[in-house]
């Protein structure tokens, strides 16, 4: 009674894509059904991204997506897909969201193909701007159909796994505190000394062990084998997650409030994060600065000997480095 009759909604599915379209100019809202040459056709799913995720995506986000899928809980069965990006400051930034019918290859496939089109869309009218569309990175669970549907419509895109999921599967079979001290360090290790280190002692655990991570790629899991086009560490995928925790209220509404719950949340959060925004001095966001303190933290216990004019010879706990002004000046300088 209070949220009306859910299966009626179905029926203006078209009419509330339209609206989308007319009123958010370059919004994409897509509407797929079955049995259109025999009516009444049967809805099936629901695509929407509005312009403003689509450019803010491109220009303040780092190019990694997060994508994931939660079970609708309202009067008909569905999957809410959702894609999320990180803004500057590390906070999650809603990219595009669909209900579609189940999850597998087909229906994941089809909300990739959208997403990727959407995001080639406003490539060329930002400032961020890709050499290949396949520059971004992309984050998940591996999820049922997942990793098959970006075979299929995006191959040659980076693709990582929540490090947080894979442990949860490899403890069930290896539990174990030292176990989990060496599978963390190995995740997190940005050189592959560091973690063949590591890999190392969980051989010597357990062959087995060894031999069920050495079967999941390093570049999947490993920050070490992550390409540097993300300009990302990130291991886990709790951008999605905290944005279906968010939606936790909404996905038990029928479609509609369901894809207007969202729109006026992504709405909020925006003007919120703009209101914050005016208030901000400085250059660099407040995560990042916490990051560079603690980096600060650690030059204490480190010792530098220099060999050239931009030459160093670091040295951190039990490792030496040699670090090369010329070469970090050419990393992070922008290219005209």
């Amino acid at each position: 009674m209070i949220f009306g009759d859910a299966s009626l909604e179905y029926k203006r599915v078209w009419d509330y894509a339209a609206a989308i379209r007319k009123y958010n100019p370059g919004s994409t809202a897509v509407v797929k059904v079955q049995g259109i040459d025999s009516p009444p056709p049967l809805f099936q799913r629901l695509y929407v991204c509005l312009q403003p995720c689509k450019e803010g995506f491109m220009a303040g986000c780092r190019p990694i997506i997060g994508v994931d899928g939660a079970h609708l809980r309202g009067a008909y069965p569905g999957i809410l897909l959702t894609a999320v990006g990180k803004d500057g400051n590390n906070n999650i930034f809603p990219v595009a969201w669909a209900v579609v019918e189940t999850e597998n290859a087909e229906t994941w496939g089809w909300f990739l193909e959208l997403l990727r089109n959407d995001i080639s869309s406003v490539a060329d009218a930002v400032t961020w701007v890709h050499e290949k569309e396949d520059e971004v990175a992309y984050m998940s669970d591996r999820q049922k159909g997942l990793l098959d549907a970006f075979k299929t419509v995006m191959p040659n895109a980076e693709t990582r796994y929540c490090c947080r999921h894979i442990w949860t599967n490899f403890k069930s079979k290896f539990p174990g505190v030292l176990y989990k001290e060496h599978f963390w360090k190995a995740a997190r290790s940005s050189t592959k000394h560091h973690f063949n280190t590591h890999m190392a002692a969980i051989k010597e655990l357990n062959v087995e062990a060894y031999k069920y991570l050495e079967a999941i790629h390093t570049s999947h899991w490993s920050r070490h084998g992550f390409s540097t086009a993300s300009k990302s560490g990130m291991l886990l995928n709790n951008c999605c997650e905290s944005f279906n925790n968010v939606l936790r209220e909404a996905r038990g509404k029928p479609i509609l409030q369901l894809m207007e719950w969202i729109r006026r949340y992504v709405m909020q959060r925006f003007n919120e994060k703009r209101v914050g925004l005016k208030s901000f001095q400085g250059v660099i966001m407040p995560s990042v600065v916490k990051m560079v303190q603690q980096g600060l933290k650690q030059v204490h216990s480190m010792r530098i000997r220099q060999a050239d004019l931009h030459e160093f010879e670091v040295d951190h706990e039990l490792d030496s480095y040699v670090v090369d002004m010329h070469v970090l000046y050419s990393i992070f300088t922008p290219v005209p």
